[in-house]
């Protein structure tokens, strides 16, 4: 017996006996079989985000900013055609207009969230109700027009109702997650922590700080080819890492330790292009710097209160420069804080331009009505890590306003500060927070970005316009090229009083590694099922 277990030890100990068959304990030894394959290697995807997440909540998914890869496990009822960006079937298959307050949706079926749970006509109304409830005031209203709510017809239909009329409605289902609702009901607490879905990827891992884990779900509706789903399941597991500074998520993607770094700035998208293995993809997006002024009444006595005062602020910056020479030409001066892709876009607006004798004669002539210009001390509210190189735009645009006299100091802060800062509408009168920062119309629709930061309705609004307010609320109900001009009157409205200063639209680029195939869309969503590894 002692023997024997000495012989044991000895095989323990030595790593090539197994091949030589030294080692007997009664038991046959195998030799493997060199002919067997090997198990396949997990095939993983490494995505560096730019911003960490806010929260795992299920509204959250379209907001590829704060909650990057959350679309992978929330799937919403209407997708984006990478390539056309035409609305296409998600979780519903089709939609239809009733009557003026009412659309209908087809729910697919056969569709089952992540925790086995049906997908149904139910579950999809109160994932409605949930999203757009002023109870819940989720930030995701903001892109809300007339309030919405929702009802099953029958086990696969829904009406989606409005409270008004509102001819965009689907383009808004392009935003509408859709969570389980049995989490919601059973399980509130954990709606924050846990994303459970439907989509081809599960939620499996949040390190706060540090990476979001998704893996593959074997039950994606999409693997039957029945269902005709864009996209396939190409990984095994997705990784989603917070890395805040450019250097860092470009040195990642050249090292091989991720895929693709968001979001870099024009000398480091010229460095991946001069690096062996990886490149630099761009595309055009919805997102438009603009200038936020604090605009709340009573606006009397206060600096932005006064056109002139907005409108030097315009006239006082080179944006011309600050485009080449910061953001390295990846962005294009704007007419409005909407792109051409969007409805309402006005062609006939002209850029403010650069003009500081024009903005020192304006400022002048407010000082000399008592406005308190050069008494006022000026905040631009920055938030850290915003954009590509967004500090140093900001420092840039601070500086060409004191060059024409004004007190103005920066503030970067982190998320939460900011917003409690800028974020919500201003303590009435306080006339002298700004920013210049991007905004984003995902609808494609100048309503949206009225109706989010220009109402008197919404509380993320600068301020209230009245006058805004009724020629939009004029306009939402309108469809086609009546729609179109009723919103570029508006535009022009905008643009004269400068209520929201537009600046530039920006490009986004993203460090990629060759291997990987991938054709950034227009909305910019890090879809995997629209990506492959094509060197394994």
């Amino acid at each position: 017996m002692i023997q024997h277990r000495g012989r044991l030890l000895v095989c323990l100990m030595v790593g090539f006996v197994v091949a030589l068959g030294a080692c007997q304990t009664g038991v046959p030894v195998v030799a493997p079989d060199p002919a067997a394959e090997a198990p396949a290697e997990p095939k993983t995807l490494v995505y560096a985000a730019i911003r960490e997440w806010r929260s795992l909540e299920a509204f959250q998914a379209y907001d590829e900013v704060q909650a990057p890869g959350l679309r992978n496990v929330i799937e919403v009822l209407l997708d984006r055609d990478p390539v056309t960006n035409e609305l296409i079937p998600e979780l519903a298959t089709s939609f239809e207009q009733i009557d003026e307050l009412t659309w209908r949706f087809t729910i697919r079926e056969g569709v089952t969230f992540h925790d086995g749970s049906p997908l149904n006509a139910e579950a999809v109304a109160f994932a409605i109700n949930h999203q757009w409830s002023a109870e819940n005031a989720f930030p995701v209203r903001g892109f809300m027009g007339p309030q919405i709510s929702a009802e099953a017809v029958d086990e696969f239909t829904v009406n989606v109702l409005t409270a008004t009329p509102d001819p965009i409605l689907p383009n808004r289902m392009h935003i509408q997650g859709v969570s389980s609702m049995r989490q919601l009901l059973e399980e509130p607490d954990q709606y924050p922590l846990e994303p459970i879905g439907t989509g081809p990827y599960k939620f499996q891992e949040f390190r706060a700080g540090d990476a979001l884990i998704l893996k593959a779900n074997p039950d994606w509706w999409g693997l039957d080819p029945d269902q005709g789903a864009r996209g396939a399941i190409n990984f095994d597991e997705l990784q989603f890492l917070y890395r805040p500074e450019d250097a860092v998520r470009l040195a990642q993607v050249k090292t091989g330790e991720a895929d693709i770094a968001q979001w870099i700035s024009a000398e480091s998208c010229q460095e991946a292009k001069a690096s062996d293995g990886i490149g630099c993809r761009s595309q055009v997006s919805v997102e438009t710097l603009w200038v936020r002024m604090d605009q709340e009444p009573p606006r009397e006595g206060t600096a932005f209160g006064d056109q002139r005062v907005r409108l030097a602020f315009q006239l006082a910056v080179d944006y011309d420069t600050i485009v080449d020479a910061i953001l390295g030409g990846q962005a294009t001066i704007a007419r409005q804080m909407v792109g051409p892709s969007a409805a309402g876009y006005n062609e006939s607006l002209e850029p403010y331009g650069y003009d500081p004798e024009r903005a020192q004669q304006l400022l002048d002539e407010a000082a000399e009505d008592g406005i308190p210009v050069y008494e006022t001390e000026f905040v631009n509210a920055s938030l850290s890590g915003w954009f590509a190189r967004s500090e140093e735009v900001h420092q840039a645009v601070n500086g060409y306003l004191q060059d024409v006299g004004l007190n103005v100091k920066l503030e970067v802060s982190e998320l939460d500060p900011f917003l409690e800062k800028v974020g919500k509408r201003p303590p009435p009168g306080r006339g002298r927070y700004f920013y210049v920062g991007p905004h984003g119309n995902e609808l494609y629709d100048f309503a949206l970005s009225l109706g989010g930061h220009l109402s008197c309705d919404s509380p993320f609004a600068a301020g209230c316009y009245p006058e805004l307010d009724e020629m939009r609320k004029a306009a939402e109900p309108l469809t086609g090229d009546e729609r179109d001009r009723a919103l570029q009157d508006i535009a022009q409205v905008v643009h004269d009083q400068v209520y929201a200063g537009a600046v530039a639209h920006l490009d986004l680029s993203y460090a990629v590694n060759d291997c990987l195939s991938w054709a950034v869309p227009l909305g910019h969503r890090a879809l995997a099922k629209d990506m492959d590894n094509t060197c394994d």
